[in-house]
């Protein structure tokens, strides 16, 4: 199995830019922007980040802000967060080393089983396991041939470090990602040209039909205050954790009666903004609807334009910026409040 596996992956390997000048920084931060994000949508985001943080230092040195603006776009920004917290702990704790070994790599934020396993592994050739869902439906079919992934997670990283080639470790696990990515696809798998079939249990049947759950996408309208004020628009900075936090936003409200009636849409949006940030308003008009989609989330946003008539806040907080759509560009905006600001800026 090692030697098909490895002959295969010399001939086949992808070409790609962290594989390229391989070394640790490079690889951690591959490794995050690559979870739940294709790695077509990944290379210009990892490209241009580290020019903007081309090492470790360069990242812990960076204020939050900056980093989630480097992010902006690629979703999910928690991982921004955590690999941010991250850097900021290496250098504190560890003297600007990253740690070698998964056992350590465990204890740094946003660090879960199959980052630690990556970075240990690809950067620092540790003999552990790496699994990531392509990898994980190689094993559960060359194992049991079933992709119901049901095998336990910790019997599979032992099964898999058993097999691993201690000279070529890294090797070794991106061949394997490789693998699930190019070949053992979820569907229409390419046996043929597979360099394990004759060592696989896989018969062409992942389980009963409906073993796999189907995520339920939940559906939101979001009431959105595109607020003017002598040319310039509101935006604030979400705080704390959750979806489009430490990002830069328009003021908005889930609107969880959904009526579609604009009239009561209009006067929950003012009361909403005197509510939270202070400003008295008229809501003027609506413009087209956008859609955006998270993972578990399809959220219909409807943006309202609304003139600022009075501001009853002793201070501005830090939190809210007056901005002309000129300058949006150059704060850290989630990709669903920037198809608003497209409005605006036609």
């Amino acid at each position: 199995m090692q030697r098909s596996l490895l002959r295969w992956y010399e001939v086949n390997q992808r070409d790609l830019p962290w594989r390229k000048h391989p070394d640790p920084y490079r690889t951690l931060v591959s490794e995050f922007m690559l979870q739940q994000t294709r790695i077509d949508t990944v290379i210009p985001y990892f490209e241009r980040f580290l020019n903007r943080f081309p090492d470790l230092p360069a990242l812990a040195r960076a204020p939050l802000s900056r980093v989630l603006q480097a992010w902006a776009g690629l979703g999910y920004y928690a991982r921004a967060r955590n690999l941010h917290q991250a850097a900021r702990t290496i250098m504190r704790a560890y003297g600007g080393e990253i740690p070698r070994h998964k056992e350590v790599l465990l204890l740094l934020p946003g660090f879960g089983s199959y980052i630690a396993g990556a970075v240990a592994s690809l950067a620092f050739h540790e003999p552990v396991a790496a699994i990531d869902g392509n990898v994980r439906r190689v094993l559960v079919r060359l194992v049991d041939g079933c992709g119901r992934e049901g095998i336990n997670p910790k019997r599979l990283e032992r099964w898999v470090e058993n097999l691993i080639p201690p000279k070529r470790v890294s090797d070794f696990n991106q061949a394997l990602m490789d693998l699930g990515a190019l070949t053992c696809l979820p569907k229409q798998p390419r046996c043929s040209g597979c360099p394990l079939k004759n060592v696989c249990a896989w018969s062409g049947d992942d389980g009963p039909k409906g073993w796999k759950k189907k995520v339920k996408i939940k559906e939101e309208t979001w009431l959105v205050a595109l607020i003017q004020n002598e040319g310039r628009f509101l935006l604030h900075r979400k705080e704390g954790q959750g979806l489009l936090a430490g990002l830069w936003q328009f003021p908005y409200l889930k609107d969880s009666a959904n009526t579609g009636n604009e009239k009561k849409e209009k006067k929950r949006l003012a009361e909403m903004v005197f509510k939270r940030f202070g400003l008295k308003i008229e809501v003027k008009r609506s413009l087209p609807s956008q859609d955006s989609f998270f993972t578990h989330l399809h959220a219909i946003l409807r943006p309202y334009r609304c003139e600022m008539k009075e501001n009853i806040l002793p201070l501005f907080p830090r939190s809210m910026r007056w901005v002309k759509p000129a300058e949006f560009s150059r704060l850290a905006i989630s990709t669903a409040m920037k198809n608003i600001a497209a409005i605006i800026s036609e």
